[in-house]
């Protein structure tokens, strides 16, 4: 169909170079196990040209997302933003120093002072970057100048855009969004030219849909988001995964895990298989708080053990604990569940 544009263009690996916010990221997304529903809604969002709003428990992947379609499309740019409580839509596109200009202004006569350009005290952020790397170098030109000017590429390019946790801001962030996310484009006025704000500096209103920043969004769902934001979104909630879907995450993450601690380390099949029917019995506890597929890496590489002869499994799996029950209560229910398991086997 022709809105299958990530799962047609995707080479299928995850294995691509990429630069978060103008830095390597060496691991962010490789090996990620994508769902064939999660495609499917990936497909969506880049074949409409809308965000991938993503839901689910703390630790599913939600955000590690993000970069696993950023390297399995080849896309090298990816720009990421943290929501804070205090975040506001204009964050999301620019910040403006207003304090140091203030500061610079009121320099006493004598001092180092220059005649500073308003554009010195802005600094372009994620979707920003992200708009302005869609266009060309020459049509966003006036808005690149300045002390802190973004690093354009020169020729227009697609980028990936993460926004985390939305739900952290207040309800005002999303409502102020709506324009922005459906058209794409957004204005400096502090970037204007005269006293008043007129001739607002601006980016172009259309961009073609090959170069549309991908937008990955997610929630914890800590909050109930606007209506008039949602119906500008494609929706996927990841569920906690299947017992052979982990097995295949726990395989990826500790291939990326392990050979970083040096030596060669395995986790034999059985013991993955103990270790995920484990955490299923442990999350179907009433506990304080569930462990997350994050968790489940952790505790995956502590149970895994050098070549030659293994410590003893339960010392191992004791050694699980800390990094699956983060709470007092939580800690004594599976050390009990541990021990019944060892005295089982």
């Amino acid at each position: 169909m022709w809105f299958e544009s990530f799962s047609r263009s995707a080479s299928g690996t995850t294995d691509s170079e990429i630069v978060e916010n103008g830095r390597p990221v060496p691991d962010k997304g490789r090996n990620y196990v994508f769902t064939d529903e999660l495609i499917a809604a990936v497909d969506v969002a880049v074949g409409l040209g809308r965000p991938l709003l993503v839901s689910g428990e703390p630790g599913c992947g939600k955000t590690e997302l993000g970069y696993a379609v950023a390297r399995r499309m080849g896309i090298p740019r990816l720009h990421f933003f943290s929501t804070k409580s205090n975040s506001e839509s204009r964050d999301l596109f620019y910040t403006y120093d207003a304090l140091s200009r203030f500061r610079d202004a009121q320099a006493p006569v004598g001092a180092t002072k220059q005649a500073a350009d308003v554009a010195d005290y802005v600094e372009f952020q994620a979707l920003g970057r992200a708009i302005l790397d869609a266009h060309d170098k020459a049509e966003v030109a006036h808005l690149l100048r300045g002390r802190r000017a973004y690093q354009h590429a020169g020729q227009p390019e697609r980028s990936v855009v993460i926004i985390d946790e939305i739900d952290k801001a207040s309800r005002d962030f999303p409502n102020d969004l709506l324009r922005e996310i459906e058209d794409l484009s957004f204005a400096v006025p502090e970037m204007g030219s005269g006293r008043d704000g007129s001739e607002t500096p601006e980016t172009p209103g259309s961009i073609p849909a090959a170069r549309k920043p991908v937008i990955i969004i997610t929630s914890n769902e800590e909050r109930q988001l606007p209506d008039a934001f949602l119906r500008r979104c494609v929706f996927h909630e990841i569920a906690f995964p299947s017992d052979d879907v982990l097995g295949k995450i726990i395989a990826s993450g500790l291939d990326r895990r392990l050979p970083k601690a040096g030596g060669t380390f395995s986790l034999p099949e059985p013991e993955r298989q103990l270790l995920t029917s484990l955490l299923g019995s442990f999350r179907a506890l009433p506990l304080d708080k569930r462990p997350g597929i994050s968790e489940l890496i952790d505790a995956a590489a502590l149970l895994a053990y050098p070549a030659g002869d293994p410590p003893p499994l339960g010392e191992r799996l004791r050694r699980t604990v800390p990094a699956l029950a983060k709470l007092r209560n939580d800690r004594q229910a599976l050390s009990q569940l541990i021990e019944a398991r060892l005295k089982g086997q």
